[in-house]
């Protein structure tokens, strides 16, 4: 796990890094932590290489808040945690997707609590495929993904929320994909078992989409198919 804290005041990024070491101690995860005094020196050269930041909200030369918003308009999957002394800034906190605040002055205890929280985000994260577009690096759930869809030298990732396009190759994503439960029901689509909920003839309903499989798949689709729900039975 990829930590950093942007705060302008060393004692609590010292405190604060001891907590994290200390819990990464006990639970036996590996993190690695590093340091910022404002909000600038994150935001330059930004390359979305973090899994969590921490933000101090009042900093010199640039403030955790708008360091944050700066942040989301590349980055929207990375978790952001606010330390401040005053809980009205939750209310702002929404706009950048916050996903914690921890009050000042610090406590272990109260850390502790939040981290398990931070653990079990990151665990529902890692099951997910990160991707490039032109808006920059987008995190998907594959929970959240019906199937991915070719369109020449593009792929168009058709999600319960929007489709996401970017350029790359079906054959890539598909070996990236088809061992956890994603398989091909013809050359252009790669769908989720998981959101199949009907199949007749030669369409297969995925979420609200009727696909069409294609003869010479028909037969594999359905034993990946069938694998797949006896898993799940069990």
């Amino acid at each position: 796990m990829r930590i950093a804290i942007v705060d302008d005041k060393k004692e609590i990024q010292q405190q604060l890094g001891e907590f994290i070491k200390t819990y990464s101690t006990d639970q036996q995860i590996p993190i690695t932590v590093t340091y910022f005094s404002n909000g600038l020196e994150i935001v330059d050269n930004y390359r979305s290489n973090f899994d969590v930041i921490y933000f101090d909200v009042q900093m010199p030369i640039m403030d955790g808040m708008t360091a944050a918003k700066k942040i989301r308009q590349v980055d929207e999957n990375v978790i952001i945690v606010f330390l401040t002394n005053y809980v009205q800034w939750a209310v702002e906190g929404y706009s950048v997707n916050a996903f914690d605040f921890i009050l000042k002055p610090l406590s272990y205890f109260v850390f502790t609590e939040h981290f398990k929280k931070i653990q079990r985000k990151i665990l529902e994260t890692s099951k997910s495929i990160l991707i490039k577009n032109k808006n920059g690096m987008i995190r998907i759930l594959l929970n959240n993904l019906y199937f991915v869809e070719s369109d020449g030298h593009y792929l168009i990732f058709h999600t319960v929320e929007k489709n996401i396009e970017t350029i790359g190759s079906m054959k890539k994503i598909e070996s990236e994909l088809t061992s956890k439960n994603f398989f091909r029901c013809n050359n252009g689509y790669l769908v989720n078992l998981a959101h199949v909920n009907n199949f007749t003839g030669n369409i297969v309903q995925v979420g609200h989409y009727d696909l069409q499989i294609s003869r010479p798949r028909k037969k594999l689709f359905i034993q990946a198919l069938t694998n797949y729900l006896g898993k799940v039975d069990n």
